[in-house]
C-alpha cells in the first residue's frame, strides 16, 4: 500500500474543516495537536474529544468558514498553504483582501501542527509593507 503524501493528508484535512466534518478532523488530527492562530498564541489540544470540541466551538460560530486553496507547497513533512477564507471572524471587505498562510507539520500521516499567518494580521500590526 502507497504511502499518504503530507499534501493529500492537509487537503483532507482542509476538506473535514469546510465540511464541518468532527470525525475526520479527529483522524487527521495527532494525539498531540499543537494550533497556533494569526497572533501568534499557542494552543496545545490532547485527544479526539478535545479535537473534536475546540474544531466544534470554531465552526458553531462561524459555520460558513472555508478554505480556499490556492498553492501547494511541501518541504519534507511539512505543507504550506497559501489561500483565502470566506466566512471568518474577520470583516467581509476585509476578508476579501487577505492572504491567508497555513503551514502544517505532519508526524506518522497525521497534523501535528497547525499555523496561520495573515496578511490582515501583519498590516494591521504595522508590520506590511506600509508600516515596514
Amino acid at each position: 500500500m502507497a504511502k499518504t503524501s503530507p499534501e493529500s493528508v492537509v487537503l483532507r484535512f482542509i476538506d473535514a474543516i469546510n465540511t464541518g466534518d468532527l470525525e475526520v478532523l479527529a483522524a487527521l488530527t495527532a494525539p498531540r495537536y499543537t494550533f497556533i492562530d494569526m497572533a501568534g498564541e499557542i494552543y496545545v489540544v490532547e485527544g479526539d474529544d478535545a479535537v473534536k470540541a475546540s474544531w466544534n466551538e470554531y465552526l458553531s460560530a462561524v459555520p460558513e468558514y472555508r478554505i480556499l486553496v490556492g498553492h501547494v507547497m511541501r518541504s519534507g513533512s511539512g505543507v504550506a498553504i497559501v489561500g483565502r477564507t470566506t466566512g471568518s471572524h474577520l470583516d467581509p471587505n476585509v476578508e476579501q483582501d487577505e492572504v491567508v498562510l497555513w503551514i502544517a507539520e505532519l508526524a506518522d500521516d497525521r497534523i501535528a501542527m497547525w499555523r496561520i499567518y495573515s496578511t490582515w494580521m501583519c498590516c494591521r500590526d504595522g508590520m506590511g509593507p506600509e508600516g515596514g
